[in-house]
């Protein structure tokens, strides 16, 4: 990757990189050779081994979307995509759709669409990585356009999980490339 050919030149100084994304996904920013404190804070640090720096894959102990547990650590699927050009959560095919479904009572015409009206009732979505956990509010996984509702929990065929910028809003993201400590740490966002 550029990035990693940039530090082994010597063009930036650390293999940290940082990323912020404001809600809505509209507006962010990259800091390369660390990370813009300005826009985290730093005591709510949750950190994850990464398996693989070419993809930002990472293991969760776990996943659950209100009382639904998605994955559990033993579980092949509970592998964790970090992906910034991803606009939604994705996840096993299966396990989604009964999830929005059941719990979301979405549109059966219109897939993704749910009640505007309960988008505080709806479950938040957990994920466990080592002892701490990240927590994401329903107002952040319902996208509001216009009048209608939409979930942005959608299926994949892959048996893993993906996150995007629903997620990484919430975030501040620092990616930890540095052989040895190759890590993803995620951060409150200010």
């Amino acid at each position: 990757p550029v990035f990693l050919h940039a530090v082994g030149e010597g063009k930036i100084a650390k293999s940290i990189f940082g990323i912020y994304i404001q809600g809505g996904g509209n507006k962010g920013e990259i800091t390369f050779g660390g990370v813009n404190k300005a826009h985290l804070k730093e005591e709510t640090a949750v950190s994850a081994k990464l398996i693989s720096k070419t993809t930002m894959l990472i293991k969760m102990k776990k996943l659950a979307l209100g009382e639904t547990e998605m994955c559990k650590e033993e579980d092949e699927e509970c592998k964790l995509l970090v992906d910034t050009a991803c606009t939604s959560i994705m996840g096993p095919k299966e396990k989604v759709e009964e999830f929005n479904k059941e719990t979301l009572d979405t549109d059966k015409e219109r897939k993704w669409k749910v009640d505007c009206d309960k988008i505080q009732e709806f479950p938040d979505l957990v994920m466990t990585l080592g002892e701490k956990t990240l927590t994401l509010e329903s107002s952040y996984y319902i996208r509001v356009v216009g009048d209608t509702c939409y979930s942005t929990i959608r299926p994949k065929n892959k048996e893993r999980w993906q996150i995007g910028d629903v997620f990484l809003a919430k975030f501040y993201t620092e990616y930890n490339l540095k052989t040895d400590e190759e890590e993803i740490t995620f951060y409150e966002a200010k």
